[in-house]
């Protein structure tokens, strides 16, 4: 179906510089949070409600962190253990359960050694519903940026430089939120880090299994089985069972 235009399609363009060197953007803030996955979020949220002016600073190009680039989706901490398990954690997981349940993009998981609750959710729906909050909050947004120096005075850091896509940037703020997940602005900031003295540290391990059958889905146990047979074909790229 074609659609009558009520106005005329302009198609004119024009030629246009940088001239000369691009100045460096000066932005200042109270906080600046510098990591925007879901503890970053929750810093900035939280800081804006007390009436602070906040940057949120990420490499990445988008909000949200693994929480939304993972392909993961799921919550795990929110709820005690136990048959009875309740929430402990609340501040932004309010409004997230809240929202995304009444959207239906969500649900909750009991089971496991320890009767867990886990919460699976739609990332693309977690990713909308930051994306509006931070708007909503007024948070002033860098992302694509990368870290290139931190400037600070004793043990307070007093601004960081960034580079990104249009130009340097520079972040002066009171106060600083590492949120990056592996202490990048303390380390590039010089600052003490600490790090297991000998041995790996262990996370959460977890795996998306896709292509699985509802009607013949496998138990943990079976799974399990399954990823340790394949762990040991060397010739095996993808679990394809």
């Amino acid at each position: 179906m074609a659609f009558p235009s009520t106005s005329p399609i302009k198609t004119a363009t024009r030629i246009v510089r940088r001239n000369g060197a691009a100045a460096v953007r000066q932005i200042e803030a109270d906080i600046c949070v510098v990591g925007a996955g879901i503890a970053g979020v929750s810093a900035a949220l939280e800081a804006t409600q007390l009436g602070r002016k906040v940057a949120l600073v990420d490499g990445l190009h988008a909000l949200g962190g693994q929480a939304v680039n993972s392909v993961i989706g799921t919550f795990c901490g929110l709820f005690s253990n136990g048959h009875s398990g309740y929430r402990t954690v609340h501040g932004v997981a309010d409004g997230i359960l809240r929202d995304l349940g009444a959207q239906d993009a969500l649900f909750y998981r009991h089971g496991g050694p320890s009767n867990t609750t886990v919460v699976m959710y739609d990332e693309v729906a977690l990713a909308r519903w930051i994306e509006e909050k931070v708007r909503q909050a007024g948070i002033t947004v860098l992302l694509g940026a990368v870290m290139r120096q931190v400037n600070r005075d004793g043990r307070r850091i007093q601004s960081i430089e960034l580079a990104t896509r249009y130009g340097d940037v520079t972040v002066a703020a009171t106060s600083f939120v590492d949120a990056t997940g592996d202490a990048a602005l303390a380390y590039n900031a010089g600052l003490a880090c600490r790090e297991a003295e000998a041995g790996p540290i262990y996370g959460t391990q977890m795996v998306v299994i896709e292509a699985i059958e509802e009607a013949h889905q496998p138990d943990r146990p079976e799974v399990a089985e399954r990823l340790k047979r394949k762990a040991k074909d060397k010739n095996s790229d993808a679990i394809q069972e």
